[in-house]
């Protein structure tokens, strides 16, 4: 599981997407590249009762990070209430990071984004403003 910048993405990573997806055991996971930058690997995991704000709070302010988030929210249609779900993949590449490090993720997000089947919206920031949990909810209407 190779992406185009030779970076692999480890199995937990995908295990950990599958049991947020499949299984609903975590609302949200953030994803890093190893020390090496040889591979991505799982970096922090949201319990299920985690909030958006966690998630936030999750994303370094000078470091790149990948994550998926799994929004619940109501659609109300002529059936009424409907709770639904999205997932969501963030790229987070905040202006402070290195320059290195943007270009790494930039170039891997497409490797990681294929191994995740079943994300249904793609977000990118670059700072806190960008990453609300109102401008995904915008994406649900």
């Amino acid at each position: 599981a190779n992406s185009v910048s030779g970076v692999a993405v480890n199995e937990e990573c995908v295990k950990a997407f599958q049991e947020l997806r499949a299984d609903r055991k975590h609302r949200f996971v953030v994803y890093k590249m190893d020390d090496d930058a040889q591979q991505v690997v799982v970096d922090k995991v949201g319990a299920l009762d985690a909030t958006f704000d966690d998630l936030a709070a999750a994303m370094p302010a000078d470091d790149c990070r990948y994550a998926v988030y799994d929004l619940d929210f109501v659609s109300e249609d002529s059936a009424g209430e409907t709770p639904r779900s999205k997932i969501f993949f963030i790229h987070w590449s905040p202006e402070s990071a290195d320059a290195r490090n943007k270009m790494l993720y930039a170039s891997s997000t497409e490797g990681l984004k294929k191994e995740l089947d079943g994300v249904q919206i793609d977000v990118q920031a670059t700072d806190a403003s960008e990453l609300t949990l109102d401008i995904l909810k915008d994406y649900t209407t």
